[in-house]
């Protein structure tokens, strides 16, 4: 099989995508991007896609092919965003550039090294690699949830994954936001944290979407 140039791996994104929104017809899918058909039909002649009851599915290989660029690109928004702070105009521009040059070592260990996100900063689930199944079996992350920190410990907030956002408001509130130190104090019945002169009680829950990075010599 032919290896993929640059536009075929975007039509690829496009179609896990469209997928995704359960819109996968070739009528929804080119609904705006004429220029997909032709690219499409491309992909289907060269065995990465195919058509079935009027919706385009992917064929094995193409499904692992855009498994691997989607989470390349969802791993690099949030690494961009979320830690860097790059704007979101910004990371998403150099995520499409980064899901067709990172090869899958370097994005397992961006995946590690951010504590394994579930979902990107829009909220669409990253689809998991090798590293997400290893993990915690054998080496502690980088970056981790606020929930696996050993009581007693000082961390740096990282970044935080909610997508509710009153969690992400009551937490700002809070003084809880990236780059914040915060030494955990307690963690049953509730999560208690110090951070600066005040302290935070939060639910599990809440401790779980909060990823820090431990110091005293674990990655600081």
């Amino acid at each position: 099989m032919n290896r993929l140039d640059r536009e075929k791996e975007d039509a690829l994104v496009q179609v896990w995508s469209a997928c995704e929104r359960d819109d996968h017809t070739l009528e929804k899918l080119c609904t705006g991007r004429p220029d997909l058909v032709s690219v499409v039909s491309q992909l289907e002649a060269d065995g990465w896609l195919r058509r079935r009851n009027g919706s385009i599915e992917f064929t094995e290989p193409g499904e692992q092919k855009a498994r691997e660029l989607v989470r390349r690109h969802r791993l690099a928004e949030v690494l961009l965003e979320q830690v860097l702070e790059v704007s979101r105009e910004q990371a998403a521009y150099t995520a499409c550039l980064w899901e067709h040059m990172l090869s899958e070592e370097v994005a397992g260990t961006i995946c590690t090294f951010l504590g394994h996100p579930r979902h990107c900063p829009h909220g669409n689930p990253i689809p998991p690699g090798l590293c997400c199944q290893r993990m915690a079996h054998t080496v502690t992350p980088l970056v981790q949830p606020l929930a696996s920190l050993r009581v007693g410990a000082t961390a740096r907030v990282t970044f935080i994954s909610s997508k509710v956002h009153r969690r992400l408001d009551r937490l700002a509130a809070l003084g809880i936001v990236p780059g914040t130190e915060i030494v955990l104090h307690q963690r049953f019945p509730s999560y208690i944290l110090r951070a600066g002169e005040t302290e935070v009680a939060v639910e599990e829950s809440v401790a779980r979407d909060i990823f820090v990075r431990e110091a005293n010599g674990k990655g600081e």
